[in-house]
């Protein structure tokens, strides 16, 4: 009974909604005669008091006959002097900030208050064909509309001007059209609304103001040109997000078809290339998220060609924001989604990166993808974790055979590398399998494998890479401080393998001179990036160096050796 109750009140107010304007306008009429009612049964003795009070201010004139006299000319000031401002201000400020006379026409307040000067003017006007009858319910109208009514709209006058300036500032109208579309998005979840879902019409209307809401905030970015409400913006956007993943399970439990997307969402801008998607977004019920993902990616690659880095990573820490939530709801199908979305910025930032030989995106980014994995990592989802590391190893790799031949990819090997890192560090503190994290400790070790396809011999005459090679021997000494011998080992088999045509003295030398810049080196580096001034290159474990030094020339001896029975002729 309950629920039926609320279903027909969420009916009557959609209808309200609809019909908004019309609705105030009735409801402000039934106001004023409600009040004239009320002001007609006032005893006589209140009204000839007051019309006895005002007669001794105005020269023996009747008190009625003055307020028709002025009133009129009062009311319809008034109504020029609202309309006229509104309408020079709202114009000026919607050619800075579009959607800004939509929202003015549904504002209540502003309905509210024009519906008043009006209906109180309309009703002014009927007042002066009876100001000659003189009867008690024409003078306690006459009172009321004159010194009741008339002085409140002159009053709120000035504040509702204010109202309207501070209306039109940017930031307002952003927290405005951000503030409804979580009250949308939370009413979603109302058990009521869930019959409502049911319908097809409902659900288009409803999956059409979602994207509505979107759209206005994505059109707000395109014109703004400070950087706190493009900030402000992109926040607003992973944030609805963010909102609507923590209400779709009830969604999905209540009402199902509500994913299926419908002919007017399947004709936005942002869908019209994504037709061939719909079935698969149906099926993972993703395709709100999939909208959402799909504007922070192309502000993303604009924000790059603007150069604007530090809104481009705010752009990549809202994904990994919207990805933390997936994680802590178990959303696997949204969280493959983010996956995506995050190697489509990867795959922009290189792009960029070599056309403009620019690196600064792409260091921004992999750190919040690297956080974003270390949500997944500690989700301890062992199917998720191995394919982001696979795209992690992929992404590294390809930055690797890149700064081959472009220079100003050579520190984003390392930076790669030490998110790679950071990663594997993580498994090792949410204690995951061991052979999970030796696989991925295999697909970390062979970033600096690449070979050329002309190469007979890849190995021979490789060279030693301190910067890779000091963030490899900064894991194992974290490994040897949580007595993870095995994985330690692996990584001094694996530099011993990718060196074994060097000189085993010019090697050792090189290897202990890059623990040596590990004992040196601080926690801070001296210059700030984006990502603050931690130093990539320092490692928390220094007091394992001697044991990783100790270990090493056992492990080079045994590998001398047993590389020299390898040789043909050698004695066994």
């Amino acid at each position: 009974m309950l629920d039926n109750i609320k279903y027909y009140t969420l009916r009557f107010s959609q209808l309200i909604s609809t019909y908004q304007s019309l609705s105030i306008l009735l409801a402000v009429i039934f106001g004023i005669i409600a009040l004239d009612f009320i002001v007609g049964e006032l005893p006589e003795s209140w009204v000839a008091w007051a019309y006895e009070t005002i007669d001794k201010q105005i020269a023996g004139k009747r008190a009625s006959e003055v307020a028709i006299d002025f009133a009129p000319e009062a009311w319809l000031s008034l109504l020029g002097l609202v309309l006229g401002t509104l309408i020079v201000v709202i114009s000026v400020a919607s050619q800075s900030t579009p959607k800004l006379i939509d929202l003015y026409t549904r504002d209540r307040t502003s309905l509210y208050y024009i519906w008043y000067i009006v209906v109180c003017s309309v009703h002014n006007m009927y007042l002066q064909l009876f100001s000659k009858i003189e009867m008690k319910v024409f003078e306690t109208t006459m009172l009321l509309n004159t010194y009741i009514l008339l002085p409140i709209a002159l009053m709120l006058a000035v504040p509702y001007v204010l109202y309207i300036l501070r209306y039109t500032k940017t930031s307002n109208v952003i927290a405005k059209i951000s503030k409804d579309n979580l009250r949308r998005i939370i009413q979603l979840q109302d058990r009521a609304r869930f019959k409502l879902l049911d319908e097809r019409k409902e659900v288009a209307f409803y999956q059409f103001e979602l994207f509505e809401a979107l759209n206005q905030l994505d059109n707000l970015l395109e014109y703004v040109s400070f950087k706190e409400p493009k900030g402000d913006i992109i926040n607003k956007i992973s944030l609805s997000i963010q909102t609507y993943i923590t209400v779709k399970p009830k969604i999905l439990q209540y009402a199902p078809d509500f994913f299926k997307i419908s002919q007017k969402i399947g004709t936005d801008v942002s869908f019209k290339t994504m037709t061939e998607q719909f079935q698969e977004m149906e099926r993972t019920q993703t395709f709100y998220e999939q909208k959402g993902f799909r504007l922070l990616g192309n502000t993303y690659q604009q924000l790059m060609e603007d150069d604007d880095f530090d809104l481009a990573s705010l752009c990549a820490y809202e994904l990994s924001e919207c990805g933390r939530v997936a994680v802590e709801w178990n959303d696997q199908n949204l969280i493959e989604v983010v996956l995506v979305r995050f190697n489509t910025l990867l795959r922009f930032g290189i792009k960029h990166g070599l056309k403009n030989k620019e690196a600064r995106n792409l260091y921004n980014a992999i750190f919040h993808y690297s956080s974003f994995i270390s949500y997944i990592v500690r989700s301890k989802n062992e199917k998720l974790i191995r394919q982001s590391c696979m795209y992690l190893n992929i992404y590294v790799n390809e930055i690797y055979r890149h700064s081959r031949e472009e220079p100003a990819f050579v520190f984003l090997v390392d930076a790669f590398t030490w998110e790679f890192k950071r990663t594997l560090i993580e498994l090792n503190k949410n204690n995951l399998d061991i052979v999970l994290q030796k696989d991925i400790l295999g697909s970390f070790l062979r970033i600096d494998n690449l070979s050329d396809s002309y190469e007979e011999l890849p190995l021979e005459g490789r060279k030693y890479r301190s910067g890779l090679r000091g963030l490899q021997i900064a894991l194992a000494l974290y490994y040897l401080r949580e007595n993870q011998g095995s994985l330690a080992e692996s990584i001094i088999i694996d530099i011993l393998s990718d060196h074994e045509y060097m000189d085993k003295e010019v090697l050792k030398e090189s290897v202990f001179a890059t623990c040596e810049n590990l004992r040196r080196s601080g926690s801070k580096f001296w210059e700030d990036t984006d990502r603050g001034n931690y130093n990539l290159y320092f490692s928390e474990d220094k007091e394992q160096i001697d044991v990783f030094k100790g270990l090493f020339v056992n492990m080079l001896d045994s590998f001398a050796l047993l590389a020299r029975k390898k040789k043909p002729g050698s004695p066994d």
